[in-house]
């Protein structure tokens, strides 16, 4: 199957295709395409291969790479590289009238396999964001979770449910979060002087003992919910729980279990420059019932 895209590429093709190999250092993802398009696979493939290192991860070139693999016949090379690009670029979709048949099933298949892993690892970095409160870079990954988890081919599962719940929670946690004051600056007519600034460390707290309470609802309509909330802690010098407040609410009732349960929890306390200091931490938490 040819799109109007191949078919027009072709005729520009024909000039390009010579009775020797095209040399890989003068091509460009055009030219690959334009040779893929003219079923000249093999020198499409050298054209790719020679493509500068920033360029050959691109989309595209993965994509093509794959498709040329898949026409030459080597079926197990063109699901690495379908692998590569799921991984790589997860949120690409390729246009279905410009590729085969053959290769919408491998990409199909490769989705299946790999977004949930994929989601799962940009989930745990938009939370990293989130805990160096750099809101607005973990809001805009967690809206990419939202989407990687909406994707058809695992949406329906129990697994991209949960992340949809967490991220959106985290979402809701941010927009939430009080916008720092800007600075402003300060006038004085004594000379100023210039005070080397010191490197400050600091290391975040790290879960010792961190238990939840069974979950068990009291009803049969709260027993079929699901709920994603966050606990806020203060977390002492000695790794104990100073205080803890209710930051999203889930189930009235386990959430006041939850509060209870964090009285046990311990930590390796934060630390700035080697010493121990105090310091405010936001757990999540999902229920559900399984």
């Amino acid at each position: 199957m040819r799109s109007a895209f191949c078919r027009r590429a072709a005729a520009i093709a024909i000039v390009l295709v010579a009775s020797t190999p095209v040399k890989a250092a003068d091509g460009s993802i055009d030219e690959a395409k334009a040779l893929y398009a003219a079923a000249s696979f093999d020198n499409a493939l050298a054209v790719i291969s020679g493509l500068a290192a920033d360029a050959s991860n691109a989309p595209e070139v993965l994509e093509y790479k794959a498709l040329c693999l898949l026409a030459l016949g080597r079926t197990m090379e063109a699901q690495s590289a379908v692998d590569g690009l799921v991984s790589t670029f997860p949120a690409f979709v390729p246009a279905k009238e410009d590729v085969s048949p053959r290769f919408l099933t491998l990409f199909s298949d490769s989705r299946r396999r790999l977004l949930p892993d994929v989601t799962r690892k940009q989930f745990a970095a938009a939370r990293e964001l989130f805990r160096a409160k750099n809101l607005a870079a973990a809001k805009e990954q967690f809206q990419a979770v939202l989407d990687l988890a909406d994707d058809p081919s695992w949406r329906q599962s129990s697994d991209a449910e949960d992340v949809r719940t967490l991220a959106s929670a985290f979402i809701e946690l941010a927009n939430a979060a009080p916008t720092a004051a800007a600075s402003r600056p300060t006038t004085s007519s004594a000379p100023s002087t210039v005070i080397p600034r010191q490197t400050t460390q600091i290391q975040p707290a790290v879960a010792i003992e961190q238990t939840f309470p069974n979950w068990r609802p009291t009803d049969g309509v709260t027993a079929l919910r699901r709920y994603a909330g966050a606990v806020n802690i203060r977390i002492g010098k000695d790794g104990q729980v100073i205080s803890a407040t209710i930051h999203v609410a889930t189930d009235p009732e386990y959430d006041k279990q939850l509060l209870l349960s964090t009285r046990s929890w311990r930590y390796k306390p934060a630390m700035r420059n080697g010493e121990p200091i105090e310091s405010d931490k936001v757990v999540t938490y999902l229920l559900r019932l399984r």
